[in-house]
């Protein structure tokens, strides 16, 4: 009998008891639905039903509006002290639209009012005009688009740092919505430089739900990023899809005689501004840039393996980012996509990081292969260039695999059993938002992935598969790496 759960709640109201601003109910049901209030939309909480229990509970709300909830379909229920933030979003020419225009492409620009209520987590955004589009490479062909938006000045978006522009990510392959914050707070108790944060957000565009996304920094040169002079250090990406205005391609060959390629970019930061700022052109700084990479990457490529890259790579931070990547068994990293490398100066060593995109990880890489084996190397093959080939050569220095070796156990003795316990919190957090999202896209999911409505059992998996793949990795002769 479910007295108890509701009888509580309704006491809570009917009897007067004071509930803050931001509280919310939440009703877990098992005709895969979910009701989900907030305590100051609601007058009064009541049931009915006869000597053998209660049969409806029915919410009479401060609109006026009534809502019935059979007892039959009721789980449970949870009362949160605080929601998820969120974030209200009107497209200003075009107010009536539900989703953004696919056939003008991620990039074009819509002006837009955009208000964030934190929901009590978080202090409040005011409403503001903002430049808002669409983001992502394979994400932004899917049903539940990736966004972006840029405000008019910097400011700290629920706890971050100061910045313009912020992203939100869709996350919507992912049955869990916790890949990319489980990487994501890997990095930072890691210390990984300039790694971002995970802050789970729900959006509404021209008042329609679109569900829960991850709201973090915009990956960049910046304060709110990676905080380096953007007229002495540099960003590069190493991406496949080779789709930024200043790129080469770095050659070498590899041990077996083969010519390899890595695609290098110019992530951050603008060359064409920054150029005039420090009397040189963009192609001449460029052309300098190449150069430095060029002989770092040959350094990585050529040095013997009892030989020491100190004077080129910050070794510890190379360690730990391959040790985020690896435990997520991010299949990125072979072709590459979206591996950043930054430099503080010219003068200075090459860092890797900050880590990023990881709703393809975890194994995942057909779209409903939530249950892909665990126990693979991270870079078995090439993907769309040389990347694994790239990774296996800097494992291949033995200055450098013994330290992966010594930071992967102490990782695993001390950092592993928080991360457990971090997704535990986060589960809790974020459980009714997740099956809400599910609800809105299930009928689009079919053919990408599992539903976020299941939430716990979809994270059940992905805790078995994050168990097996730490004892793979603790046991494979090169750490699971190749």
């Amino acid at each position: 009998m479910k007295r108890p759960l509701l009888s509580i709640l309704a006491g809570m109201l009917v009897c007067g008891m004071s509930m803050a601003q931001n509280e919310e109910i939440h009703v877990f049901r098992n005709d895969r639905n979910i009701n989900s209030l907030k305590a100051s939309d609601i007058k009064e909480i009541k049931y009915q039903g006869g000597t053998s229990g209660y049969s409806h509970m029915i919410v009479n709300k401060a609109d006026g509006s009534t809502l019935t909830v059979s007892m039959d379909v009721v789980d449970s229920c949870v009362l949160r002290a605080t929601g998820l933030p969120e974030f209200h979003v009107t497209l200003n020419d075009y107010p009536t639209w539900t989703e953004l225009n696919t056939s003008w492409g991620k990039s074009y620009e819509y002006s837009a009012t955009l208000r964030m209520d934190g929901n009590g987590m978080f202090d409040d955004l005011p409403e503001q005009t903002v430049i808002f589009r669409g983001r992502g490479n394979s994400t932004w062909n899917m049903p539940k688009k990736p966004y972006r938006f840029k405000m008019n000045k910097k400011a700290s978006v629920c706890g971050l740092k100061k910045a313009k522009t912020f992203a939100l990510i869709a996350n919507f392959i992912d049955g869990t919505l916790m890949r990319n914050a489980i990487a994501l707070w890997t990095a930072n108790y890691l210390g990984l430089p300039y790694s971002n944060h995970c802050i789970p957000v729900n959006v509404y565009l021209n008042g329609t739900p679109k569900g829960q996304y991850m709201l973090t920094e915009k990956i960049g040169i910046g304060g709110g990023s990676v905080d380096i002079d953007e007229l002495k250090g540099m960003l590069f990406e190493l991406d496949s899809n080779y789709d930024e205005d200043f790129r080469f391609r770095y050659y070498w060959k590899s041990s077996d005689g083969r010519q390899r390629q890595l695609p290098v970019m110019v992530k951050d930061p603008d060359l064409t501004e920054i150029a005039p700022l420090i009397g040189t052109t963009a192609n001449e700084y460029f052309a300098k840039w190449q150069d430095d990479f060029t002989k770092f990457a040959d350094a990585v490529v050529n040095t013997p393996a009892t030989g020491s890259l100190k004077d080129y790579l910050d070794l510890d931070a190379a360690a730990n980012y391959f040790i985020v990547n690896s435990l997520a068994n991010n299949h990125e990293m072979k072709h590459p996509k979206s591996l950043y490398l930054h430099k503080d100066s010219i003068e200075g060593v090459y860092k890797f990081g900050p880590v990023w995109d990881f709703d393809w990880a975890y194994t995942f890489e057909n779209y409903r292969d939530e249950s892909a084996s665990a126990i693979v190397p991270l870079v078995s093959q090439n993907g769309d260039c040389n990347g694994a080939d790239f990774v296996k050569a800097l494992f291949s220095n033995e200055e450098f695999m013994n330290l992966y070796r010594e930071k992967w156990a102490d990782f695993v003795t001390n950092g592993y059993p928080q991360l457990k316990a971090y997704i535990e919190q986060y589960a809790t957090m974020i459980e009714p938002s997740a099956k809400e999202n599910g609800l809105i896209w299930e009928s689009q999911l079919s053919s990408y992935g599992l539903n976020s409505y299941d939430l716990r059992d979809n994270l059940s998996a992905l805790k078995a598969w994050l168990d097996a793949r730490v004892a793979y990795c603790n046991s494979h002769p090169n750490c699971g790496i190749f």
